[in-house]
């Protein structure tokens, strides 16, 4: 089969996406009646004061699910000029720029498994597991130790990142700092999560992840009893995928033999310097070099194609990196996607999303012409090596702040499509 076209236009529903991704859209009462018609809800509700005084907390839909296919995160922001409107209720929604339709969008719905209570009462993602759409992510220790481990008094944390951080969450999962191995009690809630998921339904993979360990032995240590926990829960129902930080080729062997189908080890970055500055947890205890050999030695045990790495694009540009222009942060995104493709790892890039609490404000992120020029250099060098994101790390149904499996999708680049 020959290879698919690279895009020369980027379609409507393509382009609104990334749009939403970018610019959120203004709150509606619309937002509010979607949550209670059955839309699954965000973890982070919409907020406003009231003419009383006091705050309101009104809950809102974690996921657009966009006319043409593809889903999009729902955040809220009151400066967009986007709006989410209906004709009448119970009417379809749809998108507005001030006043011109865009396009239709329905809101992906809670899953019935979301209802479920453990035997000790708690939700699901109190036990560890959360729904992302055609995804079920397992997270039972999301306190990461980057975070804890500072330098003249400065945290070693990704500088990108603000949910690493020990809070209620690693309390309620009773994960203790410092300790890698997690509880019994903790895995027993999980199998029981899971055993509801595969019989109500609704995902189609699971993704295994968690804050981030010093040593990469310990990494294995904590996340082998969990995947074993998961394969056997969901048994040969889904496809299971090991997103821990990096580990040696030994300990790769291991996560695949206790049940793991692909593994995702996020290098973040490509650029070497920009690395250093932000990622200093990672560069001082794993190093760019052995989390590239970590990467390649995980293609020998699981397969070329069944490996990927999640890229933050836009972290070149400013500091703590050195700095780059935009066409030098687009050439560097463009060497290190080829160079992993060849090496048959699938990286994927989602735009650095400037949040309280990390090195940025919010105009340090990129703009969406700029990810989506991105988005399109790096589907063509895909497309030329007959390279589509699998769906095991990224589906559209899944894919909410990223574009490669909706370039993929829109393009018709699919499996035996290499040249």
């Amino acid at each position: 089969m020959t290879t698919p076209p690279p895009p020369t236009t980027i379609p409507g529903p393509l382009a609104w996406k990334a749009e939403l991704m970018f610019r959120g859209v203004r709150f509606t009462d619309e937002l509010g009646h979607a949550v209670t018609e059955g839309a699954a809800p965000n973890f982070y509700p919409y907020r406003r004061k009231t003419d009383a005084g006091p705050t309101e907390v009104i809950p809102v839909p974690y996921l657009f699910h966009l006319e043409g296919g593809g889903v999009a995160r729902v955040r809220v922001d009151d400066n967009s000029t986007l709006s989410l409107r209906r004709a009448a209720p119970g009417a379809p929604f749809e998108l507005y720029d001030n006043d011109t339709r865009l396009l239709g969008v329905e809101f992906v719905p809670q899953h019935a498994w979301q209802s479920h209570r453990t035997h000790d009462g708690l939700t699901p993602f109190e036990a560890g597991v959360e729904q992302l759409g055609d995804m079920v992510v397992v997270n039972v220790a999301p306190g990461c130790e980057y975070f804890r481990e500072t330098d003249d008094g400065r945290s070693r944390r990704c500088s990108f990142c603000a949910y690493g951080r020990f809070d209620r969450r690693s309390l309620v999962l009773g994960q203790q700092p410092g300790e890698v191995a997690l509880s019994a009690a903790l895995l027993t809630r999980l199998d029981e999560v899971l055993r509801v998921v595969v019989d109500l339904g609704g995902p189609h993979h699971v993704y295994i992840t968690g804050g981030s360990l010093l040593d990469p032995a310990d990494e294995a240590r904590r996340f082998l009893p969990v995947i074993e926990t998961v394969r056997r829960a969901v048994g040969d129902r889904m496809p299971v995928t090991i997103g821990s930080g990096a580990v040696d080729h030994g300990d790769s062997r291991r996560y695949r033999d206790a049940g793991a189908d692909s593994a995702c080890y996020n290098l973040e970055v490509w650029d070497a310097a920009t690395f250093r500055a932000a990622c200093p947890g990672k560069e001082r205890h794993v190093g760019r070099a052995r989390w590239l050999d970590a990467l390649y030695a995980a293609v020998d045990v699981f397969g070329g194609g069944r490996v990927g790495s999640a890229m933050v694009a836009g972290l070149e540009l400013r500091p703590p990196a050195p700095g780059m222009s935009e066409d030098e942060m687009i050439a560097s995104i463009l060497e290190g996607t080829r160079t992993l493709l060849d090496h048959g790892v699938i990286p994927v890039h989602s735009p650095l999303w400037p949040v309280p609490g990390t090195e940025y404000e919010r105009a340090d992120g990129i703009t969406p012409a700029t990810y989506l020029r991105l988005e399109a250099a790096t589907y063509r060098l895909r497309a030329e090596r007959g390279r589509p994101v699998p769906s095991w790390l990224l589906c559209p149904g899944c894919s909410y702040m990223l574009l490669e499996a909706d370039f993929d999708r829109t393009f018709g680049l699919v499996e035996g499509t290499a040249a």
